[in-house]
């Protein structure tokens, strides 16, 4: 399914477009076929074993609750606790959390040329802003 270009960006307080996870995009389009591919995927790569009708998601910045790494990330309970829209803003911006988040995301293929996606996005947010 390439369903993912129907989907408007949806950044995360991380800097993750959420319009191309396949969490989001399983909840976004209710594909139970997205689900079970997803679930597939992380058994075949991490030996985790995920029941599908528990993968939903409506986006990081969306307060129902979260599926997988999300729903404990660090990142974003520091962002919600500091009241900002992503780290862009942060007055602490590119701290230990935030780099930990990236290098992850680095490790799983979330990454153009070795850097994370993620970090290209804030940093794109922080040059409009002219913070960069």
């Amino acid at each position: 399914m390439n369903d993912a270009r129907q989907l408007a960006p949806h950044i995360a307080y991380c800097g993750l477009d959420c319009s191309g996870c396949d969490i989001f995009q399983a909840t976004a389009f209710d594909d139970d076929s997205l689900r079970q591919g997803y679930a597939d995927k992380v058994k075949l790569q991490w030996n985790l074993v995920v029941e599908p009708s528990t993968l939903n998601c409506h986006g990081c910045r969306d307060a129902r609750p979260k599926s997988g790494y999300c729903a404990s990330c660090q990142v974003r309970q520091c962002t919600q606790e500091r009241g900002l829209e992503n780290c862009a803003t942060c007055e602490d911006y590119g701290c230990d959390k935030l780099q930990k988040v990236h290098a992850a995301m680095i490790n799983v293929g979330k990454a153009i040329d070795g850097v994370a996606t993620a970090h290209l996005n804030l940093e794109a947010i922080r040059r409009d802003l002219g913070l960069a």
